[in-house]
């Protein structure tokens, strides 16, 4: 083996490794000070290094840019905490996590419309050679980057040992409560963390951009691949996130040099299951048992009814039936296939309805169980002759498959994991569709697909397709239904609210959120064989970080626990950005796309925010109860 080779694949490891490091320390912050994850802690990282190439266009001093970029990504970060998180005292975890992802999606929306999706360079610190020692090159900005993470890792340990503000944060991170008896603020602690993680994010990549372009798209790889170094160092420890961080650099280095470079995000995706199924807690960390993630749920429930099939059940669904039959008559053909892809996104939004309205687990990965559904379709039908109807039950039964031992392994735990995890399957799922071209197809994917047929009739014409959908579409509604307005809907309902109580009432939490989450992926992957046979082309663009986007807006703008604002919210979310081109006479696909992100940025936080809002609770119990709502908070409180 050639050892300068060896050592060269180690230094290039390390400066990655030492950027991860940097994102992770930032997930811990705020995690150790509020019990979440910031989502947009990797694009964070990705307005850092936009910043710095910004200014240095412009002509600003790299000494003075560096500085103005992280203190303004720590003004952004410390901004949206006060404005956004601190005011939504009711969210839940899940509403917690989207606004989170809101922010995220701000910051790329924002970003694309200013600066585009070109890569942006940025000179170095230190112009010049790189240095040579013993035959391994090393860049002097990685130099720079592996020095600076080492005087914030210092800097780091002395504030959290000889700070009042440092020892603040390790006593609430220890013990919450007892934190807040002796007088610690909690809401001072997260609008530091979340400030801080914006300070080491804009840091980061000042420091990094440099040895890589500065890009738009980088921020959700750099975001799971933070996550995923602190979660094997230990996300609760002080130096966890560095030792993980570093380690994972030298992973991912290794892997690309002597294992494949084409699968090295799926191996590193899936080093992050791995390390959430056995060590959790970390190399670094300490077990710390369940983690406690049953947040208030009261704006969410407040209102619900017993739950039974009523007459107003039934007379919804036949006006559904008929408005939707309606539509496919009425409905001008240029809008008939917005109507066919507003159906395709219902049938995955529903079953988000039921795995995060319900159960209240957040899944970022439902495009992955789709894209599951759809190459299994693609595969069976073009390679081996399959009528479709099987094609579309074998993909159902993969999808279903893979949530349920997805879900063995992380509904175990509790909060952001399956977040993170489902995120990670979607990632490893992309890599897989672009790399293993013998199945697949490759980038390319599968082309020529035969329209969906029944029972040997060929539905290829855009109404047939519509009103497949359709049917379809209210098939899954029906299952839904069937499934809130029975005893199991009542189980999810009071698994979201307190799963000790749950469990104590005798409900199998784990078992009940793998089998929902197997739904939801089953009808996911309904979804995603329509779409298949629909558009005659099966590739990995369409079921990307985009497609998340759009059902996480749509869940939110419908309801959370609105099975037919499904239809709602994916209906806005699909005409939305021919909506955006039309009032804007611009075909600049760039422009388009980052209005679309700003816009759905906005509406997940702001969504959000009205429905976790305390004004809006007291409405709620005012009028569900006929009385002041001052008096029945005080009687439930007295209770």
């Amino acid at each position: 083996m050639d050892v300068t080779a060896l050592a060269q694949t180690a230094v290039s490891g390390l400066a990655n490794g030492a950027l991860y490091a940097f994102v992770g320390l930032g997930f811990s912050l705020v995690s150790r000070s509020t019990g979440l994850i910031n989502f947009a802690q990797g694009d964070l990282t990705m307005l850092g290094a936009m910043l710095v190439a910004a200014m240095s266009e412009a002509g600003v001093p790299l000494l003075i840019a560096v500085p103005l970029a992280s203190a303004g990504c720590a003004v952004i970060g410390g901004g949206f905490y006060f404005f956004a998180i601190r005011p939504s005292t009711r969210a839940t975890m899940s509403q917690l996590i989207i606004i989170t992802v809101g922010l995220s999606i701000l910051i790329r929306g924002a970003v694309t419309s200013v600066w585009g999706t070109d890569p942006r360079q940025v000179p170095p610190f230190t112009p010049g050679a790189p240095v040579t020692l013993g035959g391994v090159s090393i860049l002097p900005q990685q130099i720079w980057l592996i020095g600076i993470l080492v005087v914030v890792a210092v800097a780091t340990a002395w504030f959290f040992r000889h700070t009042t503000l440092g020892l603040a944060l390790r006593a609430s991170a220890a013990n919450p409560l007892g934190a807040s008896f002796v007088g610690i603020d909690p809401r001072l602690l997260g609008l530091f963390a979340f400030a801080a993680a914006g300070f080491l994010g804009g840091l980061a990549g000042a420091v990094w951009s440099p040895i890589a372009y500065a890009q738009v798209d980088i921020g959700i790889g750099l975001g799971i691949k933070g996550f995923t170094g602190a979660i094997l160092g230990g996300l609760y420890t002080t130096f966890g996130p560095l030792i993980g961080g570093l380690l994972l650099g030298l992973f991912e280095a290794f892997t690309a040099g002597y294992v494949s470079s084409h699968y090295e995000d799926a191996l590193i995706f899936a080093l992050l299951i791995l390390v959430l199924l056995l060590r959790p807690h970390g190399l670094l960390g300490r077990s710390r048992g369940a983690l406690n993630d049953e947040k208030p749920e009261e704006i969410l429930s407040t209102g619900i009814r017993p739950t039974a099939f009523r007459r107003r059940d039934v007379v919804g669904l036949g006006i559904g039936i008929v408005a939707l039959a309606l539509i496919g008559v009425a409905l001008p053909a240029v809008w008939l296939s917005t109507a066919i892809f507003t159906g395709m996104e219902a049938i995955t939004v529903i079953g988000l309805v039921l795995l995060t309205g319900f159960s209240g687990q957040l899944s970022l990965g439902q495009a992955a169980f789709m894209m599951i559904g759809a190459y299994a379709s693609a595969y069976l039908t073009v390679r081996s002759g399959w009528p479709p109807v099987l094609a579309l039950l074998v993909g159902v039964v993969l999808s279903a498959s893979v949530a349920f031992v997805m879900g063995r392994i992380i509904f175990r735990l509790h909060g952001f994991y399956l977040s993170m995890a489902s995120l990670g399957l979607l990632m490893i799922t992309l890599t897989f569709a672009r790399e293993w071209s013998g199945v697949t197809g490759g980038p390319s994917g599968f082309v020529g697909i035969d329209s969906f047929s029944l029972l040997g009739i060929r539905l290829g014409s855009d109404t047939a397709v519509y009103y497949t959908v359709a049917a379809f579409a209210l098939i899954s509604l029906l299952f839904g239904m069937n499934i809130a307005r029975s005893r199991i809907g009542r189980a999810l309902l009071a698994m979201r609210s307190s799963e000790s109580a749950a469990r104590a009432c005798g409900v199998d939490v784990v078992g009940l959120k793998m089998r929902i989450f197997a739904f939801s992926a089953a009808i996911a992957s309904v979804s995603g064989s329509l779409y298949g046979h629909y558009l005659s082309i099966v590739n990995p663009s369409p079921f990307g970080l985009d497609a998340t986007i759009q059902q996480l807006t749509a869940l939110t703008v419908g309801g959370f626990l609105s099975l037919w604002g499904a239809f709602a919210g994916s209906l806005l979310t699909v005409a939305l950005p021919q909506v955006i081109g039309w009032i804007s006479g611009s075909a600049e696909s760039q422009m388009i796309a980052g209005v679309e992100y700003i816009l759905f940025g906005v509406l997940l936080v702001g969504i959000v925010m009205v429905q976790s809002s305390p004004m809006l609770y007291r409405l709620r119990l005012r009028r569900r109860h006929g009385r002041p709502a001052s008096v029945v908070a005080a009687s439930e409180r007295a209770q």
